[in-house]
């Protein structure tokens, strides 16, 4: 029998188990660091066109990176659906690790000296709304306000876990022993539909015009963001199938604003996308949830900086809430029954 061991003093390991980690080290060898690239593009896109342009890249370009990765991986990654490309499960699971792995990357790469720091990330649908408020937070001496992401309360989750942020803040619950949370924020819902609607009057259509309309559900990864709505609905006898799921916010307002369509989205996010696009906003006739905005972070961590740090993020949310919040005041009804 074969003894195998290290140096003195180090733990024994298996024949097999060095031959896997020089497999593995193998195959790291020979992995280009801009296909990781085109994967974070990918898996945030859903879209090889759309990835290939955020990169600055052809089409045919992302697609041959598409297929390397595939056959690395050994996945599919990607697969098309009927509403574009939709994630495999091992996709899924990448969507999920892999922002947190890049920014070790970039961190890693970038080899800059320690300093003071706070990392932050923000839900992908709150980021246009909040985010011009926290430059006075990173112009503070000696400390940088580092900003992520994510997409939904379980990346932000993994975020805080792996330690690639210090605080969440978006709709995340509080049901991880592991992780603390505070509301720093509720919000209602508004509706928003496209402007040229006609039958302008009130701050509030009927139930019966409002239940009519055809909903737009932002929906993640097989996840309802906002499912207060969903719940408000079916409460009316309106079915979750009747509604249009789509992944983005911005597209989805983008298609509100072209059509007969509506989306329901807390009052902060119908400001900031009220200003880009000609939609109006109306008071959804049932009553629908409030959205809370919580701030969270793993339980144990950042006591230094935890009081000082949940102040001044509480006080920059509520700053530009109230400031989104003035963009939608200005309500106009859908039209009435007769």
């Amino acid at each position: 029998m074969t003894d195998w061991q290290g140096d003195e003093g180090d733990d024994m390991v298996e024949p097999a188990q060095a031959e896997d980690q020089s497999s593995l080290h193998r195959r790291l060898s020979g992995i280009d660091l801009n296909l990781l690239i085109a994967l974070e593009a990918l898996m945030d896109c859903r879209n090889v066109t759309h990835a290939a342009r955020k990169l600055g890249q052809t089409q045919p370009a992302m697609s041959r990176s598409l297929g390397r990765l595939r056959e690395l991986l050994g996945d599919d990654l990607l697969v098309r659906s009927s509403t574009g490309l939709k994630p495999t499960a091992y996709g899924d699971y990448l969507a999920t690790v892999l922002p947190a792995a890049m920014l070790h990357i970039r961190d890693l790469i970038s080899s800059r000296p320690m300093e003071a720091e706070t990392r932050l990330s923000i839900s992908s649908g709150l980021t246009p709304a909040v985010l011009p408020y926290f430059l006075k937070f990173s112009g503070r001496e000696n400390e940088l306000l580092k900003i992520a992401t994510h997409r939904s309360a379980d990346e932000a989750v993994s975020q805080l876990r792996l330690r690639t942020a210090d605080f969440a803040l978006g709709g995340i619950p509080s049901t991880d022993m592991d992780i603390e949370s505070e509301i720093v924020a509720e919000e209602e819902f508004v509706t928003l539909v496209g402007y040229n609607r006609q039958g302008v009057g009130g701050a509030r259509p009927s139930q019966g015009t409002y239940l009519s309309l055809q909903q737009i559900s932002l929906v993640e990864n097989g996840r309802e963001i906002f499912p207060q709505l969903g719940e408000a609905l079916y409460s009316h006898g309106i079915r979750r199938s009747h509604m249009i799921e789509i992944p983005d916010v911005t597209a989805a307002a983008l298609m509100v604003s072209e059509s007969e369509l509506a989306l329901t989205v807390p009052r902060s996010i119908a400001g900031w996308l009220s200003r880009s696009l000609r939609l109006s906003a109306v008071l959804p006739p049932v009553p629908i949830s409030p959205e809370r905005i919580s701030l969270a972070w793993l339980a144990g961590a950042c006591q230094n900086k935890r009081t000082r740090t949940i102040n001044e993020l509480r006080a920059s949310v509520k700053d530009a809430m109230a400031q989104d919040h003035l963009s939608v005041t200005a309500l106009r009804a859908v039209e009435r029954e007769d």
